[in-house]
């Protein structure tokens, strides 16, 4: 069993410089290692030096999102959070080497992390996340965990304010629409995206605002295609909510199994084999894989909407950046509007842990497509015909286009006509303290991208480097890096451009087995680690790491294994 004496014994040796392969050594274990349990000991304490965000997705894989961090030390996405005593290490290693650090310097070694943050990890964790004194949560990806401070900031604003329903006349309403206004400004800048360029449109979470897109884009296509479809295209590192789009198409659609293909496809004169005969287009794809972590190029969607192909001049393009937005600057995606995705969606819950809401970011030269979506809810139409003969309506922020000014920039735009019913003007209350909050304890996201790529790293190396007494190794991790060679996968992880804080693997008996991911979840549950597992709403991501054939798949339905059920004692990850 892993005992607080080693758990002491391996942040001592790792703080003096120690690889975790010495450490084992010293304590005699690789000749022990027979089950999961130094796997187990060696997540919280992989990056212990520094805390917040990496995954290990127990899933077919078993995904750890956060960072390792010790028992008493515990991590959220972007927040760094330490013990005292590995503190008190980092200021003696500091003391020791006679080097000044500033906030954000980073050593060099495997074992020193420095946290870029404000204020220190261990005043950040004792302050803002006493909720987490009970386990070691590495499901970022899933949720990150809320700051105390934005909890109390928002339950103040709700007792001390009055707020009405914005789409009322009377003061309290006004107050709703004029905070409403503000934040949603707010979370444009936050995200890197100038409101001169772009509109904000709330909605549910992330797969809420692929919907309003796929929506819009069936309709238009009824409406103005000589086919009455659209195609539609997608990666195959694609979420399922970016994958089921292609059900709206009539069939027309393509599933791009690689990068390359997807190059091939932007630089192609006559893009028929691909594309269809629809003239409408759709591509879509995840800034970064919801299972591995690994970032895909951002630049495509400035090709397309560039290429001179004839067929590639009407297709649009939707960016998944929800796992994304979790530890990247968004400055990357919207810092220029040219090359900027035509639509993008976010979690917000995933980058403040609350509120519970997502974000559809519009192009505004691309907003034309949204405005004949048939579908229209209260609040986002300023007529409506209903009686007497021919039904009309007309739709605010489409129809009445105002061109914005420095004066009244957001307060009208495509997002009146998008946002059907009241608005969750509470829940964006609290977006605007989360923002805020965020700012305060952790700077920017450049910090977070920073820590967590180099918490990656660290983890990266320490999972491939564990083996069983025979030589079998424990656990095999998919990058998904193999179109850079067979030796990109370690290079990715110190490299944000290509991979982001997240590890999907599988865990290995020793006879060479799989183990099943179910198992391994619930032991790190008993431990109190807190990861995730299964296929993680990532299919081809799924059948690209398991190198699986249609056939295999038709089996795992036969056998039961569904999305959302586990299997106990199945060895394999599905």
């Amino acid at each position: 069993m892993v005992t607080k004496e080693a758990h002491r014994f391996c942040h001592k040796a790792l703080a003096d410089g120690c690889s975790l392969l010495e450490v084992f050594k010293r304590l005699g274990l690789l000749s022990e290692t027979k089950d999961l349990n130094w796997l187990l000991l060696f997540l919280p304490i992989a990056t212990d030096t520094s805390p917040p965000y990496i995954m290990n997705r127990f899933s077919l894989f078993v995904r750890a999102s956060g960072a390792g961090v010790p028992s008493n030390a515990f991590l959220r996405s972007g927040t760094c959070v330490e013990s005292r005593r590995v503190l008190q290490e980092r200021r003696r290693w500091q003391s020791r080497s006679h080097a000044t650090m500033s906030p954000g310097f980073h050593n060099g070694t495997e074992s020193s992390l420095i946290c870029p943050y404000s204020l220190p990890v261990e005043v950040i964790r004792e302050k803002e996340y006493p909720h987490m004194n009970n386990g070691v949560y590495l499901d970022h990806s899933g949720t990150t965990i809320y700051a105390q401070s934005t909890v109390d900031r928002f339950a103040h604003k709700m007792s001390s304010g009055l707020y009405g329903n914005p789409h009322s006349a009377n003061e309290p309403a006004k107050i709703s629409g004029e905070m409403v206004d503000s934040i949603r400004i707010k979370a444009l800048e936050f995200l890197g995206a100038d409101p001169r360029h772009f509109d904000l449109v709330f909605v549910a979470n992330a797969t809420a605002a692929i919907k309003l897109v796929a929506d819009a884009f069936r309709d238009l296509a009824e409406q103005g295609s000589r086919s009455g479809n659209f195609w539609y295209g997608y990666h195959r590192d694609a979420h399922t909510s970016i994958v089921g789009v292609r059900e709206l198409t009539g069939g027309d659609h393509h599933c791009f199994e690689s990068d390359g293909e997807v190059e091939a496809w932007l630089n192609e004169n006559n893009n028929r084999q691909h594309h269809g005969a629809a003239s409408l287009g759709l591509f879509g794809y995840p800034g970064q894989s919801n299972l591995s972590g690994r970032r895909l190029p951002l630049n495509w969607t400035k090709r397309l909407r560039q290429s001179k192909s004839r067929r590639l001049q009407n297709t649009y393009s939707l960016l998944d950046a929800a796992a994304l937005a979790m530890t990247s600057p968004m400055s990357r995606v919207f810092s220029d509007a040219e090359a900027a995705p035509d639509f993008a969606c976010v979690s917000f819950y995933k980058i403040f842990g609350f509120p519970d809401l997502g974000g559809l970011i519009v192009r505004k030269d691309s907003g034309h497509i949204l405005a004949l979506r048939k579908y229209f809810g209260g609040g986002t139409v300023s007529l409506v015909s209903t009686i007497g003969g021919r039904t009309w309506h007309m739709s605010k922020g489409l129809d009445q286009h105002e061109t914005d000014t420095e004066e009244n920039v957001g307060a009208h735009g495509l997002h009146e006509g998008l946002e059907d019913g009241t608005l969750p003007f509470h829940s964006i209350l609290a977006l605007g303290e989360a923002i805020d909050v965020h700012k305060e304890l952790y700077g920017s996201m450049e910090n977070i991208s920073r820590h967590t790529t180099q918490l990656a790293q660290r983890l990266y190396r320490g999972i491939s480097g564990l083996r069983y007494a025979n030589g079998q190794p424990l656990a095999t991790v998919y990058d998904n890096h193999e179109e850079y060679g067979n030796d990109a996968g370690g290079a990715a992880y110190g490299d944000p451009n290509r991979q982001g804080a997240t590890i999907a693997f599988n865990v290995y008996r020793q006879d060479g087995t799989f183990e099943s991911y179910a198992k391994v979840e619930q032991m790190a549950n008993d431990r109190g680690i807190y990861v995730r597992s299964g296929g993680i709403c990532c299919p081809g991501g799924v059948f690209t790491a398991l190198q699986y054939e249609p056939w295999e798949l038709n089996r795992a339905r036969s056998a039961g294994h569904h999305c959302g059920k586990s299997p106990q004692h199945h060895p394999s990850l599905w």
